[in-house]
């Protein structure tokens, strides 16, 4: 039998409608204790058949989830399952559920050397993605943005950075149940600015049919060398192009960077919203 996990009234660091923490993939392996990196057999098993700095990705989101959602609930890290079933194959992925508290709304994102969580009572999405895009983004602009979305990003200072930052808002709508992957170019977000400052970092709040869409990105241009070094030896990219994020949810979310993550950060002081 599962054990609901007990929320006090004032309880969490969710202090808004969601919780969004986001950052490097080391940072997020060596800023919590290690004993809390309690994966399922199941995530265990899908780490297991990745390649080294994929595993590595994959661990650090599947922790963060927990930390997200433990600190939205105001409840101790240990003992929170993460559960994925894919709806169509009934494989161990898809969208995630808490096992001890169901109605939890949490979803995790994550690319090379970095990784978001986020938490809510409402539907809420999340999605990060590194620059500069591979070289198939042109196929995925026709794929994936209207006309009108393309004409901006075609008119865009940068025209790949545009095209990501219009993507990751599309993804974390996927995440939210309000678009599917097969009908993005009927989800037109040509209303919405791509103008991200290059090299540089964001935080910036947009509104887009009732959802609060937050952008973010973390461009740390000029530092060069290897990055970070990782358990197991290598290292991962260094954050010399950036990461670029997006948050959708019903509310503006509270949006936390992990320590050391070095990127922007933003806090919303309301109080959770209990279901």
């Amino acid at each position: 039998m599962t054990t609901p996990v007990p929320v006090a009234p004032d309880a969490g660091e969710g202090h808004g409608a969601a919780l969004v923490l986001h950052g490097r993939s080391a940072h997020v392996l060596t800023a919590y204790d290690p004993a809390v990196r309690c994966l399922s057999p199941a995530e265990r098993d899908r780490a297991a058949r990745l390649a080294p700095a994929a595993r590595r990705d994959f661990t650090a989101a599947h922790l963060l989830i927990r930390r997200c959602a433990a600190a939205f609930l105001g409840v101790p890290v240990h003992g929170l399952d993460v559960v994925q079933r894919c709806e169509r194959c009934q494989g161990p992925h898809g969208r995630p559920t808490l096992r001890q508290e169901p109605r939890l709304y949490v979803t995790l994102a994550h690319c090379a050397g970095y990784v978001a969580a986020a938490a809510s009572w409402q539907p809420v999405g999340v999605d990060v993605e590194r620059l500069p895009p591979g070289p198939g983004w042109h196929r995925a602009s026709a794929r994936s943005l209207t006309r009108a979305e393309a004409a901006a990003v075609a008119r865009a200072p940068c025209p790949p950075a545009a095209f990501l930052r219009q993507w990751v808002r599309k993804e974390a709508l996927i995440k939210a149940g309000r678009a599917r992957l097969g009908g993005l170019r009927h989800v037109d977000l040509s209303g919405l600015p791509v103008d991200d400052p290059g090299g540089g970092r964001l935080v910036r709040r947009s509104w887009w049919q009732g959802w609060a869409v937050t952008d973010w990105a973390d461009g740390t241009s000029g530092r060069g060398g290897r990055g970070d070094r990782v358990d197991g030896g290598g290292y991962e990219p260094p954050p010399t192009a950036g990461v670029v994020g997006a948050a959708v949810t019903v509310r503006p979310p509270s949006l936390l960077t992990v320590p050391g993550g070095g990127a922007p950060h933003f806090r919303h002081e309301d109080r959770p919203v209990r279901p």
